[in-house]
């Protein structure tokens, strides 16, 4: 996979409430739609709730269905509801993805063969951060210490778990959400935090204001190590003052997108992805960190198969697909 490279030009340009507001503004001038579907996000007041918005609204104004966005807990919440059918198109990391449609992990034993992919968004990053004057300076260096491995439930815990597990650092974690866990760096309870996300991250912006933290970076060893056990992660560079003072990191990125299932029609897919990538530029431009990702990113980077719709329009533009992320009625 390809090296992912987050810098701070790729970052919000804006304070959240304007952006959020600008979106439910364009929802509101949708026109009726034929169809309606049901899109299952993240929680509001995040950096991915307004990029995956972003993504509806281009494909409202281009075709003739209208997407929903509905608050969730997140990507495991949506993976499951796809499986209901409470939602019929949720916002996935590729890790989910590929758990979901292959009955592993948080999904053992609850396989959904039937589930799909349509386009990635964007790359999200690891941050394993830490007080700067914790005394820590490397990831090894936090074996036995209080650290949180990232909002209780969130994919970022799991992550964070399967990382450590890889590299065989044993840290005491602390599960919590994302704010008291930022209470808690705060106070001196706990040497770091973490999270997945779009940096630079609110909370540790925070954080960062009240007691100054560092990102800490895998070595050369740690990454080749990582990738190995766990090939759906990819390296990914935060650059240095993506965060007031701090040092560039060495951390790991993961794709994030629009999953679906096969019982969505292809035409109906076909039109959300060809609406979605002909007005990329209009997605990219409001929601920064989408920049530079492409259609082949998604075929290279799959995890699970693509839906037939969105594997008629790559075609289309001339893309290869793999054999392995082609499923049986797209054949």
């Amino acid at each position: 996979m390809n090296t992912l490279k987050t810098t701070l030009k790729n970052t919000f340009k804006r304070t959240w409430l304007p952006a959020l507001a600008a979106g439910a503004l364009a929802f509101s001038g949708s026109a009726y739609s034929q169809t309606s579907y049901n899109l299952g996000a993240v929680p509001t007041g995040t950096g991915w709730f307004f990029g995956i918005s972003e993504g509806a609204r281009v494909i409202n104004a281009n075709t003739p269905y209208e997407i929903t966005i509905r608050e969730t807990g997140g990507t495991s919440e949506n993976a499951t509801r796809l499986t209901t059918g409470d939602i019929q198109l949720g916002f996935i990391e590729a890790l989910v993805g590929q758990e979901l449609y292959n009955g592993s992990g948080r999904f053992e034993k609850r396989a959904n063969p039937d589930a799909r992919l349509i386009y990635w968004i964007a790359p999200s990053t690891m941050h394993w951060a830490v007080a700067q004057d914790s005394g820590v300076k490397t990831l090894k260096d936090l074996e036995g210490k209080r650290f949180n491995p990232s909002s209780i439930g969130g994919g970022g815990e799991y992550i964070t778990d399967l990382v450590f597990k890889s590299l065989g650092i044993k840290p005491d974690f602390q599960r919590m959400r994302i704010d008291d866990a930022a209470e808690g760096v705060v106070d001196g309870r706990l040497v770091g935090f973490s999270y997945n996300g779009v940096p630079p991250i609110p909370a540790f912006t925070e954080v960062h204001s009240s007691r100054p933290l560092q990102l800490l970076s895998l070595d050369q060893e740690q990454v080749a190590k990582v990738v190995k056990d766990l090939p759906f992660l990819s390296p990914a560079v935060i650059p240095a003052d993506t965060y007031r003072g701090m040092s560039e990191a060495t951390t790991m990125g993961i794709y994030m997108g629009i999953g679906t299932t096969k019982k969505v029609p292809e035409e109906v897919i076909y039109n959300m992805t060809k609406a979605y990538w002909e007005n990329h530029d209009a997605v990219a431009n409001a929601f920064a960190p989408a920049k530079g990702v492409t259609p082949q990113d998604t075929v290279n980077n799959a995890t699970l198969p693509l839906h037939a719709g969105a594997i008629r329009y790559y075609r289309e533009i001339g893309l290869d697909i793999p054999a392995s992320v082609i499923p049986p009625e797209a054949l």
